[in-house]
């Protein structure tokens, strides 16, 4: 127990103290911690796969990669995917996302494999930009020339 000076002991709970309870008081208490321990540990996010078309001077692009960042106003994961003719979906990697804000980026290639760079050349410098992402909302990006 601790002391308060103006009224005295304070109880606390310890596991000293819950074993000292009556067994019709222990079993309520402990299925009590039991369920607030299995809700805490699986609040898991609920994602989002994200689709879409990227494309570069009104042409699909043809091999890339397009990463969803979360802005830092929410808590959810990265979002990934390749991009292919210009399609892409996060679904291939499993890699959903939460409604809210993003900084999305896009790296374009021109598809002709190399030994140093299997997708190809850049076709543009890699591009960011933000957005809000919805669910079940297609995304079209143009990545503007410079």
């Amino acid at each position: 127990m601790t002391r308060n000076k103006m009224h005295g002991p304070i109880p606390t709970l310890s596991f000293g103290l819950i074993l000292m309870l009556k067994p019709a008081c222990k079993r309520p208490l402990l299925m009590a911690t039991l369920w607030l321990a299995i809700l805490g540990c699986s609040a898991e996010v609920s994602t989002f796969p994200v689709e879409g078309m990227v494309t570069f001077k009104g042409k699909a692009i043809p091999r890339g990669e397009i990463y969803f960042d979360p802005d830092s106003s929410i808590k959810g994961p990265q979002g990934r995917a390749l991009i292919r003719e210009g399609k892409f979906s996060t679904k291939e990697f499993k890699s959903g996302v939460v409604t809210g804000k993003y900084i999305i980026r896009i790296q374009g290639f021109d598809g002709k494999p190399r030994e140093d760079t299997p997708m190809g050349k850049a076709i543009f410098p890699a591009y960011e930009l933000p957005m809000e992402l919805i669910v079940g909302k297609p995304l079209t990006i143009e990545v503007p020339s410079k």
